[in-house]
This record gives structure tokens, C-alpha cells and sequence, in this order.
């Protein structure tokens, strides 16, 4: 069973939402808050068994905001998973929302099946990007690494990480958001073939997780 808490400031979006996830039996909806305080007080009161395993997090709220609650909560319990429910899609706002820990950013026009989809996937420790929003996050990036010479892109990448050809290629789908299913089928090569890829990967880079490294290959100019 699958624990989530739902953290959205307008009601109406909050009940529709976990009326939707009823007919799902495997997730169950641990709480529900109205800002982001709430499901951090939330958190730090309840027993290590009552921990969520997901939190679906609205950015734009009153006292305490998504951005801001994602932090709080990434420094209590690391593994919980974060995903962004939101219809903001500006830049800055993807890019803080995943520097804050999140594990997916999501807008609120997703179906249900997607959303509960993702929600799978980052319990296996994958990361979820809207295409259009990877293409932000590597845009706004691109412009800030855009001082960087050729020669400290290649030292960089090549000395510090040690990264294979294969290794960067698969890094770069990871950071558009794309399963180890989908970069099998689009590389053509076996989902183990794969895994031990990402395996690989997150050890050179030395991260936690698939979220960490694309966070790392984004920021860094690794892809």
C-alpha cells in the first residue's frame, strides 16, 4: 500500500483529486493540507510507520509554498518522494522545484492513469519531467553554463566523472524525464543492460538516485 498526502490550497482541486485516487486500492491518501506548513508539521509528528511514501505538492500556497515545503521535508526524510502538482510551468520555478528535491513536476491537466503512472515511478526511484519542461530546464541551463569553455566542459565531464559515451547518452534521456523501460526501447538494448547503466552512472557521479543524477547532469553540463 502506497501512502500519499495531498497538499493543494484550493479545495474543490484537493477532494476531486482524492476522489479520483479512490478506485486505485493499492494507494491511500494519508492526509490532505492546505499549505505547505501544514504537511511539514504533519510529517514531524507522526510515527516512523505513518511516514507518506508520496506527497502530491501544489507550488503556489498561502504560508508556507511547495518550493519551500519540499526542502523542510527532504531534510527530515530523504526518501520520501516529492512530485509537483502544479499549473505553474515557469522556469525558475522548475528548476527550484527539483534543487528542492523534487522527484517529478507534473501539471494539473495530467490524467489520473499518468498521474498514478508516475507516482509508480518514483517509488522506483525514477524522475518524471514533462518533455516541454525538460526542454526549460536544459534551456535555462545552456544560457547559464553559456561562459564555459569547450576546454572546462571536457574536463569536467571527462576527468571528474569518467563517464562512457553510453553512459552520457543514457544520463542525458534520464534528464528528460524517460524511464529505463523507454531509453531500452529507444537505444535498443535490454532493460538489465540498462540498470546496470544507471547503476553505474549514480556511482560516478556519486548521488543517491536517478533525481540526483539528472539534477547533477543538468547543472553541471553533462548532457
Amino acid at each position: 500500500m502506497t501512502k500519499i498526502i495531498l497538499v493543494e490550497d484550493h479545495e474543490l482541486t484537493r477532494k476531486g483529486i482524492i476522489y479520483a485516487l479512490k478506485p486505485y486500492s493499492d494507494i491511500k491518501v494519508a492526509g490532505e493540507f492546505e499549505d505547505g506548513k501544514e504537511a511539514v508539521d504533519f510529517i514531524k509528528s507522526s510515527p516512523e510507520n505513518d511516514i507518506p511514501d508520496v506527497i502530491l505538492m501544489d507550488i503556489a500556497m498561502p504560508v508556507l509554498n511547495g518550493i519551500d515545503a519540499a526542502k523542510r521535508i527532504k531534510n527530515l526524510y530523504p526518501d520520501i518522494k516529492i512530485i509537483m502538482l502544479t499549473s505553474i510551468d515557469e522556469k525558475e520555478s522548475v528548476l527550484n522545484a527539483f534543487s528542492a528535491g523534487a522527484n517529478a513536476y507534473v501539471m494539473k491537466n495530467i490524467t489520473i492513469d499518468k498521474l498514478v503512472s508516475i507516482i509508480n515511478m518514483v517509488l522506483n526511484g525514477e524522475i518524471w519531467i514533462a518533455p516541454n519542461i525538460a526542454d526549460y530546464i536544459l534551456d535555462v541551463l545552456s544560457k547559464l553554463h553559456a561562459g564555459s569553455t569547450e576546454e572546462d566542459f571536457n574536463q569536467k565531464t571527462g576527468e571528474e566523472f569518467n563517464l562512457t559515451n553510453r553512459e552520457k547518452e543514457i544520463l542525458a534521456l534520464i534528464a528528460k524525464g524517460m524511464s529505463n523501460k523507454d531509453i531500452a526501447n529507444k537505444l535498443i538494448i535490454s532493460l538489465y543492460t540498462v540498470k546496470n547503466h544507471v547503476k553505474s552512472i549514480i556511482q560516478k557521479l556519486a548521488v543517491e538516485d536517478r533525481t540526483q543524477a539528472a539534477i547533477l547532469a543538468l547543472t553541471e553540463k553533462i548532457v
